[in-house]
């Protein structure tokens, strides 16, 4: 039986001539890291179509509530949350800060039952619209599987505890391992394309999650509402804070796809991402 290869490390050459072979199973190392694999057929990696969909002031900053009322709008989510609307896409994709606005209040966990199995689980299959969130130390919680409609997707790393886990069964809510200590963000969206079928992903996160994702090659597409507002704050949140120690040179080229004049002043522009530099 062959065996197919799913993860990030490099193949051997004598793949190449046994491409003919047809698959009949599928081997996933972050799911038994012990059980041996076959060199001799893979499933290549898959990911969706990533747009980061942002809206920020003049100089990138993305704290609205700093912004006071914009001419033509409600209130500031109202032009975020049309225009992502616009897109059509049925799945959206946080950090864990962005992730916690939308969970319930803290609690104590209950314990998991005694031989509780780990593993990644998919609670609702059938489910149409994600809200997904990245949580690496199990800080969350949910009392209900859904976030205004879209079913609770969170990616956790092998760290979480049991009653963890065990809280997010209870609740309906999905969860795929994507790494020991960290999320793997490669392996993060790997999982959701194979197990939820996406295709296209609107990223919405905090600075630090874009500039995570950003960083790792895995933003395609950024759309970028600018409000006519200079924020000038120093430390405040930007659309893409890469972690760590600011990077030699700029993490992406871009081409611009299109451009558009809203109401109030707005610009929206849309641009694809056509190199990405190694930061």
């Amino acid at each position: 039986m062959l065996i197919a290869w799913e993860g990030d490390s490099a193949l051997p050459n004598a793949i190449q001539r046994y491409s003919r072979f047809k698959i009949c199973a599928t081997f996933r190392p972050w799911q038994n890291p012990t059980r041996e694999w076959h060199p001799f057929a893979y499933r290549p990696l898959m990911k969706p179509y990533v747009i980061c969909h942002m809206c920020t002031s003049l100089d990138g900053k993305i704290i609205g509530s700093r912004w006071g009322k914009l001419s033509g709008y409600k209130h500031e989510s109202t032009l975020f949350e049309t225009t992502a609307a616009s897109f059509g896409i049925g799945a959206w994709l946080v950090g864990t800060t962005t992730m916690d606005e939308f969970d319930s209040a803290k609690f104590k966990l209950p314990r998991a039952p005694k031989g509780f199995k780990r593993g990644d689980h998919v609670a609702n299959r059938k489910a149409k619209s994600f809200g997904i969130g990245a949580d690496a130390k199990g800080k969350l919680r949910f009392k209900h599987n859904e976030v205004e409609g879209d079913h609770v997707v969170l990616l956790v790393t092998e760290r979480v505890s049991n009653d963890y886990l065990a809280h997010l069964k209870s609740a309906g809510v999905s969860y795929l391992f994507c790494g020991k200590k960290e999320i793997d963000l490669k392996v993060a969206l790997h999982k959701l394309a194979h197990a939820f079928k996406l295709r296209k992903l609107m990223l919405q996160g905090g600075g630090t999650f874009n500039g995570a994702m950003l960083r790792a090659g895995l933003v395609d597409e950024i759309s970028h509402l600018t409000v006519p507002v200079a924020d000038g704050g120093r430390d405040i949140a930007s659309m893409f804070d890469i972690p760590s120690k600011p990077p030699a040179r700029a993490a992406a080229k871009l081409r611009l796809l299109s451009h558009k004049l809203m109401p109030g002043g707005v610009i929206w522009a849309r641009y694809r991402v056509i190199a990405r530099n190694a930061v």
